[in-house]
């Protein structure tokens, strides 16, 4: 197959601001990762200006960011300070490393934590572990203690994602469910079980990036990996039982001949680049590289299209969560009915085009 549409998209995409705006936000971590990753792959400066320029404009004449509150507990909050480790290193910058030190100390001591151990996902969402906050927090964690801290202790990581397979992994399904409230009190949760109703795509994808980018970051470290190594390859050939013709995966994972399900672009693309990242560093075998590039053909074939000149990804579940949203108020219930209705579906939002682009700089390696 070719891409040629693939690369208008790359290039569009950062020069369009009306898809997705200027903030500290997970989103815009992303879009920002997917560009960082081809400037690392190619030396093209122009991907790396993008970054640099998106990020310095987040930036108050004091050198702090306003949008951050330290006062607010929120997983989500800490994703983009990744992005300040690769421009602190070419920079030396020290504005950059002034906020990911504020941040690791608000995580190390006062963030709130379930009793096994994890990382609340918000202060309103209490005793709560959410898929998407082993990639929002994780990562961040494990490349600060390896760039910054003289005591290289990754033992807190590995137990997080250790509670993550107790308490979210279905062994029938061989699947994940989406969160898990510890104390049992939310309206969403099974009152045994303490988990949602359903597999949502997108929540899976976060966690395959979050395992190959740890992974990846850990290759010159003294620690034993190969709790995420079996992890990564558990939850790749769960979601392969339910991998569709097309390559992609529905939006509700295991229900796929349920009405009103459809397929989703944004799960599916995380899908296809911690496959094939894993292939190129070693952490899977090579068998698993046919389904990884039928998945990004499957969203290509299915999802995109030029519009007046412009490349669209379709097919994005806009956002998805459970119990009352912060921002707006409503009642997010994790029912089936929810998650295929109850959010938009939307093109070129970054949720998608973010790991779309992430899985298709993997492709360009092959």
């Amino acid at each position: 197959m070719t891409y040629e549409l693939v690369e208008k998209l790359r290039e569009q995409y950062m020069v369009n601001e009306h898809w997705y705006g200027v903030k500290w936000h997970y989103v815009p971590y992303c879009i920002c990762k997917s560009y960082m990753d081809r400037y690392e792959d190619t030396k093209e400066e122009k991907y790396f200006d993008f970054v640099k320029n998106y990020v310095d404009r987040l930036y108050d004449e004091t050198g702090n960011i306003p949008e951050i509150d330290l006062n607010y507990y929120s997983i989500d909050q800490i994703r983009m300070a990744s992005i300040l480790f690769p421009l602190y290193k070419k920079t030396g910058d020290e504005k950059y490393k002034k906020v990911m030190d504020i941040l690791y100390n608000q995580l190390y001591t006062t963030y709130p934590r379930t009793e096994s151990g994890s990382f609340w996902h918000k202060e309103n969402y209490p005793n709560q572990i959410w898929l998407d906050g082993l990639y929002m927090g994780q990562p961040f964690c494990v490349e600060y203690t390896k760039e910054f801290l003289d005591k290289k202790d990754y033992s807190d990581m590995l137990n997080q994602f250790a509670n993550m397979r107790k308490f979210l992994y279905d062994d029938e399904l061989k699947l994940y469910y989406h969160a898990y409230d510890e104390s049992r009190e939310m309206f969403w949760c099974n009152k045994e079980t303490g988990l949602s109703p359903h597999v949502w795509d997108r929540a899976v994808g976060w966690v395959i990036m979050a395992l190959v980018d740890i992974l990846q970051l850990l290759e010159t470290e003294d620690v034993d990996t190969t709790l995420l190594k079996d992890l990564l390859v558990e939850l790749i050939d769960g979601m392969l039982l339910y991998q569709h013709e097309s390559g992609m995966w529905y939006q509700v994972v295991d229900m796929g001949d349920r009405e009103g399900n459809y397929l989703e672009s944004s799960g599916t693309a995380m899908m296809a680049y911690g496959m094939l990242k894993g292939i190129r560093l070693g952490y899977l075998d090579a068998k698993y590289k046919e389904p990884a590039v039928k998945a990004f053909d499957g969203i290509i074939n299915t999802w995109v299209k030029e519009e007046n000149g412009e490349v669209i990804l379709g097919g994005i579940c806009k956002s998805a969560g459970l119990g009352r949203h912060p921002e707006l108020g409503i009642i997010r219930d994790g029912s089936f009915e929810y998650y295929v209705s109850g959010e938009p579906i939307v093109e070129n939002n970054g949720h998608g085009v973010a790991p779309f682009l992430m899985a298709y700089n993997e492709i360009c390696l092959l």
